[in-house]
């Protein structure tokens, strides 16, 4: 009996020899926030975290590579080799601590601004809707000798800040987002982590209740999961960086361990990923060793971890892999009145179908929540909290994607994400920090009654609403009502009220070569129609014969200059010369004869006259100074009887007469908003491709003289 009872005092004391080993006294367990840091400080701009165990850590902020639902297997890939490549850049004694921060948030899309009425209502809609929002930051901890005296080593100082700038320009070069904390935002960014609170812009701390299955602290709860239980490492053999999920009946890549993103009712989440970087050869031979170990025992369990360890043995040797030592493990925040049990199950649930089996045996609460502190991950037991693995399997465990946010453009054009909140996207491409394109041309593309016309509304409005020029064709008044809304211009034609418009009209600064060319294809479209043919000469005229009249009407013709008389006179001579003339004439009765066709000549244009631009003057003076032009330069086979035919079609008293002549809509190049609508001229051979020139011209006279955005829409664009 005395045997019975002193047996079971000395498994007693031996319990609370362990427990105060692993766990500390009471009053060293009160101190144990207390034991993590000596204190923060700046070095060159970073903030350097040293720990009381002697390590000092960088924190950097980063944004994860891989976007959420982009679809891209390579960008998974892309992160692992990255990752796999700073480890073996840090090398042995260095750590990588990893947090992912996942915060539900409720949307504020107002922010006090004064929003146009319909931009406020958008907005309004989606105030207090429930999101997701992440945030990742990445410490590098640089490994201390365990000991009851430090010293400071200068050589270890320099490596470490090498070294982790080297990791800055590598991720940096990768295109990830990145920058060092300074020492206030480490300090912030502990203290949010001790509260788990990362929502607030204060942050109090409270008091903290640990037991075997979560922590308290004030009206929420904690708990901490380790993903890995190290007596059973429960892993599928095989890993890889993404999972594939079915949607529409096809496969499209997410990430591992996505589930982490998507916890009910948790209010905070931080999944933290640590990977420590040993010494290889030790590593190795110790691998060695163990192999031996099992080969000595022959039985099938031992006989596969014998050839387990060989394919590792045989993959380090071949393809020059590193071995490290990972933890992961997840914290999530809950309100004290949510079942923790509905978060437990989803994480096993999730995890299960992808051959991991998450630790239910992690009653080392405190420990988890303590060592998983920023800088403080060389607190995790090598015994219990870490395993051995690959570099870039470790990888795969981590968490890569990123959720999408507002882009920080001076073009904001808002669309709901999958979350169902509001995000800007500029989508010209080339407006924002990140350039992506100088090509701004975009098309909506959809089978009827998708809602293109409906989408097109929408960015238009937003278009306008930040100082862009509109311009759009419309059929079927699909932007009528938000054209009146706006105030702008809305165009349709009909016979009462044909569209109209004097694009002849114009001022001496848009006198070149664009606007001359523009209406050359005005006036041989209305001659030759849209399927017509046009030689060179009939081309070459029509563009002398608008040269000429916008001449005539901003310099007023007063005679030719002797350079211009001299190279009148040397045409004439040839042209007498290549007719044979008259033999008999002398050279002398020539050049007078010649002197008096130049007088003539000159006398018929001093008598054009160009009051006024329009097109009735144009034809006025292009039926009168064609013929000459033709005489004068010997032309033949210019159909001059069609050519004013089908111009007076347009001229006063035509059936078009006021389609070219009227300057109700002269002042288009300064309204900011303008639909024309052509739905029912879109068959007439005649008025749409006119139509069509003069709102490219509107357009094209925007773009070119205006400073600001703009844009042309065309509804029903089809190929």
């Amino acid at each position: 009996m005395i045997t019975y009872i002193f047996l079971i005092f000395i498994a007693i004391c031996a319990g609370m020899a362990i427990s105060v080993y692993a766990f500390g006294t009471g009053g060293k367990r009160k101190r144990i926030f207390q034991d993590i840091y000596f204190s923060v400080e700046n070095a060159d701009g970073i903030g350097v975290i040293y720990t009381k165990t002697g390590e000092y850590s960088a924190v950097l902020k980063v944004e994860n590579p891989v976007q959420k639902y982009c679809a891209n297997i390579d960008a998974y890939y892309e992160f692992t080799q990255l990752f796999t490549a700073i480890a073996q850049t840090l090398g042995e004694g260095y750590a990588l601590h990893k947090q992912d921060i996942f915060v539900k948030k409720s949307f504020e899309g107002m922010n006090g601004e004064e929003r146009e009425f319909l931009s406020s209502s958008y907005f309004r809609y989606f105030n207090g809707r429930p999101y997701t929002d992440s945030e990742c930051y990445l410490t590098i901890t640089q490994e201390s000798k365990k000991s009851s005296l430090f010293s400071y080593d200068s050589k270890k100082w320099r490596d470490f800040l090498v070294k982790i700038r080297k990791v800055h320009d590598q991720l940096r070069d990768a295109g990830v987002q990145i920058k060092f904390l300074g020492k206030q935002e480490v300090s912030d960014y502990a203290d949010r982590y001790f509260a788990m609170n990362f929502r607030d812009k204060v942050v109090s701390m409270t008091n903290f209740k640990v037991d075997d299955e979560c922590i308290s602290m004030g009206d929420r709860r904690c708990k901490v999961y380790s993903l890995v239980d190290v007596d059973s490492v429960s892993l599928p053999s095989v890993i890889r960086p993404y999972m594939n999920v079915e949607v529409n009946n096809s496969s499209m890549p997410m990430d591992l361990v996505s589930a982490v993103s998507s916890i009910p009712n948790a209010e905070a989440v931080v999944y933290n990923q640590m990977i420590f970087i040993p010494n290889q050869k030790r590593e190795l031979a110790l691998l060695d060793k163990k192999k031996n170990r099992h080969a000595s025992m022959p039985n099938p369990g031992n006989q596969m971890a014998v050839e387990d360890i060989k394919r590792v043995q045989e993959v380090v040797a071949r393809e020059s892999k590193q071995l490290v030592y990972t933890h992961y493990n997840l914290v999530v925040a809950i309100s004290a009145k949510t079942d923790i049990h509905k978060c437990t199950n989803h994480l096993e649930n999730s995890f299960s179908r992808m051959g991991i089996h998450i630790s239910k045996r992690a009653y080392n609460q405190l420990e988890l929540f303590v060592n998983s502190f920023p800088g403080n991950c060389y607190g995790m037991n090598p015994e219990y909290d870490r395993f051995l693995t690959l570099g870039d399997a470790a990888t795969c465990l981590m968490y890569k994607e990123r959720i999408l946010h507002s882009e920080k453009t001076p073009l904001k054009i808002y669309y709901t994400d999958r979350q169902g909140v509001p995000v800007a996207i500029d989508i010209t491409g080339k407006e924002g920090a990140e350039k992506l394109t100088d090509n701004s041309n975009f098309f909506c593309l959809g089978p009827s009654g998708s809602g293109k016309s409906f989408h097109m509304n929408s960015v238009v409005r937003q278009l306008h609403e930040q100082g862009t020029d509109v311009v759009m064709v419309d059929t079927g008044n699909s932007y009528e009502g938000l054209c009146e809304y706006v105030g702008g211009k809305y165009i349709s034609y009909t016979e009462e009220r044909p569209i109209t418009m004097n694009p002849f009209r114009i001022n001496r600064q848009e006198l070149n070569v664009e606007k001359t060319g523009f209406l050359k294809n005005l006036v041989l479209l209305i001659w030759k129609g849209s399927q017509g043919t046009v030689t060179k000469t009939e081309d070459r005229l029509i563009e002398q014969v608008i040269t000429e009249y916008y001449d005539t009407y901003f310099n007023k013709f007063n005679g030719f200059t002797p350079p211009q008389r001299e190279d009148l006179r040397k045409s004439l001579l040839i042209d007498e010369r290549n007719k044979g003339g008259n033999r008999s004439e002398n050279e002398a009765e020539l050049n007078a004869r010649i002197e008096k066709v130049i007088d003539e000549i000159e006398r018929r244009r001093k008598e054009l006259k160009v009051e006024s631009l329009s097109f009735n003057t144009f034809y006025e003076f292009s039926v009168q100074r064609i013929p000459d032009i033709c005489n004068e330069n010997s032309i033949l086979g210019i159909d001059f009887s069609t050519y004013r035919y089908m111009m007076k079609d347009f001229y006063r008293g035509g059936n078009h007469e006021k389609t070219l002549n009227e300057n109700m809509d002269s002042s288009l190049f300064d309204e900011t908003f303008i639909v024309f609508e052509i739905d029912s001229i879109k068959d007439d051979p005649l008025l749409f491709p006119l139509v069509t020139l003069i709102i490219m011209d509107v357009f094209l006279q925007k773009m070119r003289i205006k400073k600001n955005r703009k844009v042309l829409v065309i509804e029903e664009a089809w190929l």
